[in-house]
């Protein structure tokens, strides 16, 4: 006979549906209380931010009174007579306790933190932090007020004639002297140190810097192009030499990769050289052309040498350098006068050109057709020029005798305008530019001070 028990599986059942119940509505009231918790602290985390932006705006206001009235240090927050004013270390609203620090970035700008604090449940404790930066408005714009900065005085009394910047350091030549070239370390431009030096055969005219290597143009008439492993600053050496055809001194170089383009004064030989140094060691000839006339510097851009001459119908000569082997004059500029284009930089299509006292500006977006856009007279001889990092201002070393240091605005190219200047007293016979350190280095004829670092404001 076959027993039935129905009636106990229907209670084992019973107790497990009831255990399944209460642990499901258990969840769901956790989920409930757990959503709701979550939902609280999101809105005061909510409120501690608009509390943090609230101060950002309060320091906004009072920049807008005065930047005086930012003074760095750590406060509160309070409101009198209808305005906000930075008060104690911290204020306290309802569960929220507020800071604001406020840094200096620049003379122009502050840096603005704003940190609000609270007790959150399981007495952990919530933060919300802005920052911000406020600038001085209406805002002195960086190099309106260069100022002169540290220098570095080398043995002897010798000029310094150029300078290129690399890195951390600046790369002077002198005229002639012991040392005649010089490695300096600028990673702190307050504080300017040399690290290393030669003295050259010749006279150094010229210097261009890339990579592991200084190129120097020289007046000597065997080794018009001095090659120098500047891989260790500590100990620069001498590694290769070129001497060009004839005697007449070379007094402009640009370097682009392991090709070197040098330029003569005028002579019965090539005023352009243009020299293989892919075997520093052993620099080779490539090619060179006769421009009938003093090249005084160079730049070079794709395809196109541009050349600042002495020629008096052609200040500005076009060499297509496409094939290094012959150089072809391919097209020239006649600047306004008879005076000689001595100084020449370049960017994208842009060519700026010193011509006597006046800076030109030219537009090369066709190479073999360029057109002068603009002039500014600066009131004296532009010894050298360069741009900053933006290219929209250009730093000059004149012989202006109140306003040696200049800085012109480009941004609009055809109408170029002082925008800032330095008297100082002495011409600088060289000037470069740092974007990393946002510094300008001169080479002086001080004999206390070959190099000098101008800031801006």
């Amino acid at each position: 006979m076959k027993l039935e028990q129905k009636s106990g599986f229907s209670l084992i059942e019973a107790v497990l549906a009831a255990s399944i119940f209460g642990l499901v509505v258990t969840t769901l009231i956790g989920a409930i209380i757990y959503a709701r918790e979550g939902t609280s602290i999101a809105t005061t985390r909510d409120r501690a931010t608009l509390i943090a932006e609230e101060a950002i705006e309060a320091v906004r206001n009072l920049r807008d009174e005065n930047f005086a009235n930012l003074i760095d240090g750590t406060y509160g927050l309070s409101s009198s007579s209808g305005r906000w004013v930075l008060s104690g270390a911290a204020d306290v609203f309802d569960i929220f306790t507020r800071q604001i620090q406020i840094g200096t970035v620049s003379s122009g700008i502050k840096i603005v933190t704003s940190t609000v604090t609270w007790n959150e449940r399981l007495g952990r404790q919530g933060q919300v932090s802005l920052s911000a930066r406020i600038t001085k408005w209406p805002f002195p714009l960086p190099w309106v007020v260069p100022t002169q900065g540290a220098s570095l005085d080398l043995a002897g009394i010798n000029d310094g004639l150029k300078v290129q910047v690399q890195g951390n350091y600046a790369y002077l030549i002198r005229n002639d002297g012991t040392p005649d070239f010089a490695i300096v370390d600028i990673s702190n431009p307050a504080n300017p140190i040399l690290a290393g030096s030669l003295s050259l055969t010749g006279i150094p005219a010229n210097i261009a810097v890339s990579g592991n290597y200084a190129y120097v143009a020289s007046r000597d008439n065997n080794q018009e192009l001095q090659i120098i492993n500047i891989s260790n600053p500590l100990s620069p050496s001498v590694v290769g030499t070129f001497n060009a055809a004839g005697t007449a001194d070379a007094v402009g170089v640009y370097v682009v990769g392991t090709t070197v383009y040098l330029v003569r004064l005028s002579s019965t030989s090539d005023e352009l050289i243009v020299i293989n140094a892919i075997n520093p060691a052993a620099p080779s000839l490539y090619g060179s052309l006769n421009l009938n006339a003093n090249a005084n510097e160079i730049f070079v851009s794709g395809n196109y040498a541009y050349i600042a001459s002495g020629h008096n119908t052609q200040e500005l000569q076009v060499v297509n350098i496409a094939n290094p082997l012959t150089p072809a004059f391919v097209a020239s500029l006649d600047l306004p006068g008879t005076v000689d284009a001595t100084a020449i930089w370049g960017f994208g299509s842009s060519l700026l050109i010193g011509q006597g006292t006046n800076l030109r500006t030219i537009d090369i977006t066709a190479p073999t057709s360029p057109v002068l856009r603009g002039s500014l007279g600066v009131g004296g001889t532009i010894n050298e020029l360069v741009t900053d990092g933006s290219n929209s201002l250009v730093f000059l070393a004149t012989a202006n005798a109140s306003q040696e240091f200049q800085v012109v605005d480009i941004r609009n190219f055809a109408t170029p305008t002082l925008f800032g200047s330095l008297n100082l007293a002495f011409t600088p016979n060289g000037v470069a530019y740092s974007p990393t350190l946002n510094r300008v280095f001169l080479a002086t004829p001080l004999n206390t001070g070959e190099l000098i670092v101008i800031a801006p404001e």
